[in-house]
């Protein structure tokens, strides 16, 4: 493909669930890849995105059926947390990328979290509303890759790096306390190994290209009372030119996330730590991007759930949207 032509190929890696005493919070926004190169031949030098994500979960699931909270005035559940409001999730991030020759790339994404929490602690004259608010330095990602050519319009590679352990994870609540839920923090206090494979097709005149990618995350060091479990995305996608300046997206993304462990992983009501995390997604998301001037585009991205399933009960989203600029220098 020519490097000249914008390609956007957006890995949208789904939304993680986080804990609670009764519901996962489902803290986490989805990550996206939207380097132009990643998949391609492109030319040396920096490239430079900038996006918006926002996400809200407020929809309690159990499995992959939806379920109505609990009563926060049943004297039964008297001093309980109840998992019956929602999950606002934005992260605005920079991705720096620098391409070496047409096989070796690197990026380092850099996230700035900003996140709303709000539950009711049960009581049966008054509930609490307890709200957590967050925003700070996310957990900063270093990858690699190695490009190998296959033919002048397609090739395949391989990516390695680290989720780096530099998030902010003791923020306290409008009560004072830190929460339990780890995960509703910027950081997890975990450092994560991120193994990956892709492949590329293109297509004369650029017209048509489509992609695969594989990837797995898994924790190589993290708090002592909390492991994230591992994290499998498989993404496939195409890309079709509209014209000199437009191109459409589709993808499917499905992503497969195991159970935390530890101590502070939240339970389910059989009390067994991690049972109320992790689960199985699949989303369907189109897009489409703009080359403004020559170097710079402008694109937006939008997720919609195919299949939700969860482990215990945790909070979910309907839909989540990104937007964001890419420029080459």
């Amino acid at each position: 493909m020519h490097a000249r032509q914008p390609l956007i190929l957006a890995a949208i890696l789904g939304l993680l669930a986080s804990p609670s005493a009764v519901a996962s919070c489902g803290s986490s926004v989805c990550a996206i890849n939207t380097n132009w190169d990643e998949h391609s031949v492109s030319q040396p030098g920096l490239n430079l995105d900038l996006r918006y994500s926002s996400v809200k979960l407020d929809q309690l699931r159990s499995g992959s059926s939806k379920v109505t909270a609990e009563d926060p005035t049943d004297p039964a559940l008297i001093g309980e947390e109840i998992e019956n409001l929602y999950t606002d999730n934005r992260l605005l991030s920079a991705t720096l990328d620098y391409t070496l020759d047409d096989r070796i790339g690197f990026s380092v994404q850099l996230p700035y979290v900003m996140r709303t929490h709000k539950h009711t602690i049960a009581d049966p004259v008054t509930p609490l509303v307890e709200t957590f608010d967050a925003s700070a330095l996310g957990d900063i990602r270093v990858v690699g890759r190695y490009r190998f050519a296959l033919d002048d319009m397609s090739g395949f590679g391989i990516k390695a790096g680290l989720k780096l352990a530099t998030g902010k994870k003791d923020i306290a609540n409008d009560q004072g306390a830190i929460p339990g839920e780890v995960s509703l923090q910027p950081g997890n206090g975990s450092t994560d190994l991120i193994l990956g494979a892709f492949w590329q097709q293109g297509a004369h005149g650029d017209a048509l290209s489509y992609f695969a990618q594989a990837t797995l995350q898994t924790s190589v060091n993290h708090l002592a009372d909390f492991k994230p479990g591992n994290q499998i995305n498989l993404d496939a996608g195409l890309r079709y030119a509209l014209g000199r300046s437009a191109s459409a997206l589709l993808q499917l993304n499905y992503q497969d996330n195991a159970q935390d462990s530890g101590i502070a992983a939240p339970a389910d009501a059989s009390g067994v730590p991690g049972t109320a995390t992790g689960g199985k997604f699949l989303y369907l998301t189109p897009g489409i991007s703009f080359a403004v001037v020559p170097g710079t585009n402008l694109y937006g991205l939008l997720q919609l759930p195919l299949s939700q399933n969860v482990n215990g009960e945790q909070l979910t989203a309907s839909k989540s949207f990104t937007v964001g600029v890419n420029h080459r220098f």
